[in-house]
């Protein structure tokens, strides 16, 4: 696999974007629920998946899921649920955005994809590993991931529009 070193700077910069939002206000925003925020930090490695591709989305996605791996152990939830959703975030933004022709269509609904994915999968993952039940995560799918879905939706088409200048689609 030939990977760019712009594609790895792209990678980095994404990824240490990631790192900052899990450790400030605008990476964790406060919600009235269990999970107690909201996230906006998965919307790099949508970014990185959009512009870099499959691989740097995942890359984007393990330094995300690296960065809150704090937040699964005081939690004490399976890391499974924190590493494969963070992971798949970039993988299925590239794949949407493929698969609809690349347009800013394409852009937003990988965007909303990549967020479910991420939301649903941590989510269902904690159920399924036990670590909470259906009835404790609804509130937060409802409200979580309603808030991640509009962030997302605004933040990444803008972005990667930007990005595309230095980073053209081929």
């Amino acid at each position: 696999m030939k990977l760019q070193i712009k594609k790895l700077v792209l990678a980095g910069v994404l990824g240490a974007i990631s790192i900052v939002l899990s450790v400030t206000p605008i990476g964790l925003i406060p919600v009235p629920n269990l999970s107690g925020s909201a996230t906006t930090m998965h919307i790099p490695a949508i970014v990185g998946g959009i512009i870099g591709g499959p691989f740097v989305g995942a890359l984007v996605g393990l330094f995300l899921a690296f960065a809150t791996m704090n937040l699964f152990f005081a939690m004490g939830v399976n890391l499974l649920a924190c590493f494969i959703p963070r992971i798949l975030i970039g993988v299925v933004a590239y794949y949407i955005w493929i698969g609809l022709k690349k347009g800013n269509i394409g852009i937003f609904v990988s965007s909303l994809g990549a967020t479910f994915v991420n939301t649903i999968g941590v989510l269902g993952l904690a159920v399924l590993f036990g670590n909470f039940t259906l009835q404790q995560i609804t509130p937060i799918i409802a409200l979580n991931g309603t808030l991640e879905l509009i962030f997302s939706a605004v933040i990444v088409l803008p972005l990667v529009k930007i990005l595309q200048r230095q980073f053209p689609p081929k």
